[in-house]
């Protein structure tokens, strides 16, 4: 009835890097045992890579620069509504990547696990982002109602879930918020980015800032704090 948590360290001779061009996987296969009885086991797939963010040279691939040729793709899937098929999010992923796109922001909630698992077959690279909302609404039914209660349990269930993905560079906590650039904005920010990082500090955290198209006649600079606590600045 306790909780432990255990680490083992393995080396990979000959590795292969995970890259856009050769996007190699790999594959790790774990038994919890007791004596002879196997109590639980789990398989996760995984790339091995180095990212890297820089003013002078933007983002490093594997130690190379990378120029993010991206586009916003939201869940729902044609005729086929929201639900996930496994080779309609291939499907996707495939037509991006063969139109000459390197990268994906999911917008705006956490795509599926087989959306993400195509981004990694193919070498696609990804922003995966969490929330359209936080306490401000913008429909009366959105999650605003419940992101008090339920942002921490959410965010770290996805940041947990996806971050063995090679192809995540960025995590992104937010869309457009209307509260953004206000104190109880820049709290939430705080909040929202030392969460991410609590459960994966690989990877930098940003969210998507837009005009004040929700308050016209608000200048730009008043954004200025908002883009002040960001990793990577997400317009």
């Amino acid at each position: 009835g306790q909780k432990y948590t255990f680490e083992q360290e393995f080396g990979i001779p000959e590795y292969r890097l995970w890259s856009i061009e050769n996007p190699e996987l790999y594959t790790l296969f774990v038994q919890l045992v007791d004596g002879k009885k196997v109590l639980d086991e789990v398989t996760e797939t995984f790339g091995i890579r180095t990212i890297e963010f820089s003013t002078e040279k933007g983002f490093l691939l594997n130690g190379e620069s990378v120029l993010l040729k991206g586009s916003c793709m939201h869940h729902d899937n044609g005729p086929l509504g929201s639900a996930a098929f496994d080779a309609a999010e291939f499907r996707r992923v495939k037509i991006m990547k063969e139109n000459g796109f390197n990268a994906i922001r999911s917008a705006h909630n956490p795509p599926s696990k087989a959306f993400l698992d195509a981004c990694d077959q193919l070498g696609m690279l990804v922003m995966d982002e969490a929330f359209d909302m936080w306490q401000v609404p913008k429909k009366p039914q959105d999650y605003h109602l419940y992101f008090d209660e339920w942002w921490k349990k959410d965010l770290e269930s996805m940041v947990l879930r996806d971050r063995n993905h090679p192809s995540i560079i960025i995590w992104s906590v937010g869309n457009e918020i209307k509260e953004r650039a206000d104190s109880s904005g820049l709290e939430i920010f705080q909040n929202l980015r030392a969460k991410v990082l609590e459960v994966d500090k690989t990877r930098p955290v940003t969210q998507a800032i837009c005009g004040f198209w929700e308050t016209p006649g608000r200048p730009w600079e008043d954004s200025e704090p908002a883009f002040a606590q960001m990793d990577v600045h997400g317009y």
